[in-house]
């Protein structure tokens, strides 16, 4: 890709590359790596995720799938082993990512087959849109309005072939001394493992200590604002009982021994997975409570969102409201309720309406555009133009 090829350039490559030990017996070798050009930064960008789909990848017969060019209609790509087709999905426009991802499965009547899909944002190139994968996403730096821009809707991946290793019992030696070496315990010498687990809902004092460390003492990275009185027992009872009637399962990555992903059931909304701590950021970008974090984060993962970009473009937005540099001409029927705010916010974005669409290119060229003082609260920017990742 020469320096001049922008990110919706036909010329622009997406490349989803698995690694060279991934769905071998090794521990935690999941990864796909999405590469391309970021419409944020302007610069070469890369996403990884977990899951399934890498190892299933190669399992096909496969180490990378390179995107070039743009299909005049929406599509999606199905690989099974030896065979590989474009196949229409007008029929999957707007839908949900993972929505996207069982219908399908069932069209293709391949429940084991493996999926990664774009959501509403993706299609309509938001800046920060993701590429989901169930219980995993590559979201950072625009990779899903990438694919959005390349009209492709899917990849759907089905392997039945065989991963071989040169010495295999040497190789399985190396991998359960490895396995080991991870293990928990007294001496264990990566002792930050297992707190991810605790999260997302493990013991109860475990959960209570890393929410209150999470919501009351921010200490990196750029906190705008600061409730050093927040947490109180009456929160922490509040919110681990949320996620005790919420979370319905945890689900680990291929060939991971760590189960850090939470499948949430939410009233009256499809299941999902929640992924590391974006259940917090929607919730401390506004002010409110853990159910409503969890509840929106079902509908920005459909949606196919940055968990980390967008809650703070949302947050970002309000406090232009709330200043003057935005008004009511800006945000039209602007609910009154704080967390409506937040939905109404997240739908003017992922459909480019308004003011929406300046918000869909993140805070650094929204303020540009927007003028008036607004680069003044576009912060918490690496190198100006991405959001950071703060959890």
């Amino acid at each position: 890709v020469g320096p001049e090829v922008e990110a919706f350039s036909p010329e622009n490559l997406l490349i989803f590359a698995a690694g060279l030990l991934c769905a071998t017996p090794a521990t935690g070798c999941n990864r796909t790596i999405v590469t391309t050009i970021s419409p944020q930064t302007k610069l070469m960008a890369f996403s990884m995720m977990g899951g399934v789909w890498a190892p299933e990848l190669k399992y096909a017969g496969y180490d990378k799938v390179i995107l070039r060019g743009k299909s005049p209609e929406l599509v999606y790509l199905w690989i099974h082993n030896d065979k590989v087709e474009i196949r229409d999905a007008s029929h999957l426009a707007g839908k949900g990512s993972n929505e996207t991802a069982e219908l399908l499965r069932k069209e293709l009547d391949e429940p084991k087959a493996e999926v990664v899909a774009i959501g509403l944002a993706g299609e309509n190139r938001v800046f920060y849109a993701s590429i989901e994968q169930g219980r995993s996403s590559a979201s950072r730096g625009g990779i899903g309005a990438v694919m959005g821009d390349k009209n492709v809707k899917a990849i759907v991946v089905r392997g039945t072939g065989d991963i071989n290793v040169a010495k295999p019992m040497e190789y399985l030696e190396e991998c359960n001394e490895v396995m080991e070496y991870i293990k928990w315990r007294e001496d264990n010498p990566i002792p930050g493992v297992i707190p991810i687990l605790s999260v997302l809902g493990s013991p109860q004092e475990m959960v209570i200590h890393d929410e209150k460390w999470h919501t009351e003492n921010f200490v990196w990275g750029n906190a705008r604002t600061r409730r050093k009185d927040f947490w109180t027992e009456e929160v922490a009872k509040e919110w681990y009982n949320t996620l005790e009637s919420a979370r319905t399962r945890m689900i680990s990555c291929f060939n991971c021994p760590m189960k850090c992903a939470a499948t949430l059931s939410l009233p009256g909304l499809p299941t999902y997975m929640m992924k590391c701590f974006s259940k917090l950021t929607y919730t401390m970008a506004s002010m409110s409570n853990l159910e409503f974090g969890l509840t929106i984060a079902q509908k920005a993962t459909e949606y196919g969102l940055d968990g980390y970009s967008a809650p703070q473009v949302m947050a970002f937005a309000l406090e232009l409201y709330e200043n003057g540099i935005l008004t009511d001409d800006d945000l039209p029927g602007l609910p009154e309720s704080n967390e409506d705010k937040f939905f109404y916010l997240l739908d003017l974005i992922v459909n480019r309406e308004g003011i929406g669409d300046l918000l869909a290119n993140g805070t650094y060229w929204a303020a540009k555009e927007i003028g008036k003082g607004a680069e003044e609260y576009a912060h918490n920017n690496i190198k100006k133009h991405e959001q950071l990742p703060l959890k």
